[in-house]
């Protein structure tokens, strides 16, 4: 019976003790993880510890990806991605007529547009209409010339306040029908001024600024814009090297834009020399070479050029070029798409559009 006794008391107490070790060892753990409550976030956040530049083969950089929440209650402004105020995201836009006659050189405030449109004009020639938020802070755009047909097509795109010198007959007239405020210096001369000394000649001499566009814009009430945004990306990887992409027009209007790998932007030349306007170098973050057809319509040279429908397209960002298209469709703002139909995603910050047509010369 003692036998007996000690081999039961010995099975019976390995099982005890087994249990009791269990118990302790999942109550300790229970205890430690309610008490001290251990933040395991630390391993998501070794995703987010970065260096600002990483080289990973030749010719490639890499920056990391930013966080998206870019400062406390910023948004992206729709206009050109940059991070703003949400109150200011919206904001109405205003497109400039500018002059690119040799005479009207340095233009005023160009380089400080967030969307530039450069298109073909009669005489082989170029001008711009330069697209602003309303509420950036310029003392002089210009010189600002008049309006033709297909920058009434552009501003109506964005339905922006249109600002302009008169125009053809055609494009007074499209005027009328577009969905854009028009604010014409004929007959609205209280909202520019023209230069009379030997810094400018007429007729390119009118100029205008912020100021005037702003009161205008008060007294009709609009301070907020309700157009689709072209999609924009964190800048996260470029190039470090990239050809030259130029544009000849005719022999006196040649641009060249050239990489600039360190701050990831393109530099504007224009006839072999720097671009500038009255205080700064033009750079942009996005070039979209856009491909039209266009025709001589009188025997001025005025051109006709149409901007409906489609057509092939180039996108040069982060240092590469890459073949894309363009599409307006009725009603809809123009939008820019890889072959494989992608939507394309633009870096924040000043977009230059060239419109190219079958007379212009492109390399890159």
């Amino acid at each position: 019976m003692g036998g007996n006794s000690k081999k039961y008391f010995t099975k019976k107490g390995q099982a005890i003790l087994i249990a009791s070790f269990f118990v302790l060892v999942v109550s300790a753990l229970g205890l430690y993880y309610f008490v001290f409550v251990p933040d395991w976030n630390w391993l998501n956040n070794l995703s987010n510890i970065k260096d600002p530049v990483i080289k990973i083969d030749e010719g490639t950089t890499v920056i990391e990806p930013e966080n998206e929440v870019l400062c406390e209650g910023c948004q992206r402004r729709w206009l050109d991605g940059v991070p703003v105020p949400a109150a200011e995201a919206d904001v109405f836009p205003v497109a400039v007529m500018i002059d690119n006659d040799v005479l009207a050189r340095p233009q005023a405030g160009l380089a400080k547009a967030s969307l530039v449109y450069e298109v073909p004009v009669e005489g082989g020639m170029t001008r711009y209409l330069a697209i602003y938020p309303s509420n950036i802070k310029l003392e002089a755009v210009g010189p600002v010339r008049s309006a033709r047909p297909y920058f009434v097509t552009l501003a109506a795109d964005l339905q922006a306040l249109y600002l302009h010198c008169g125009g053809s007959p055609e494009s007074l007239t499209q005027i009328k029908k577009a969905s854009l405020y028009d604010l014409n210096e004929f007959y609205n001369s209280q909202y520019f001024w023209r230069v009379n000394n030997n810094e400018r000649e007429a007729p390119h001499n009118i100029l205008t600024d912020s100021d005037n566009w702003q009161s205008y814009l008060e007294k009709q009430y609009l301070s907020v814009a309700e157009i689709e945004p072209w999609l924009f990306k964190t800048e996260t990887t470029h190039a470090d090297s990239s050809a030259d992409i130029s544009l000849y027009f005719s022999a006196n209007f040649r641009a060249l834009w050239r990489y600039n790998a360190e701050n990831n932007n393109y530099q504007r030349f224009f006839n072999g020399l720097v671009a500038r306007d009255e205080t700064e170098e033009i750079y942009a973050k996005n070039i979209i070479i856009q491909y039209i057809e266009s025709k001589v319509m009188d025997e001025v040279g005025r051109l006709a050029i149409s901007l409906q429908g489609g057509g092939e397209a180039l996108l040069c960002i982060d240092g590469e070029c890459r073949a894309a298209t363009w599409r307006k469709r009725s009603g809809e703002r123009t939008k820019y798409y890889f072959i494989n139909g992608e939507e394309i995603k633009l870096n924040p910050g000043i977009t230059w559009i060239e419109l190219a047509d079958q007379n212009t010369r492109v390399n890159y």
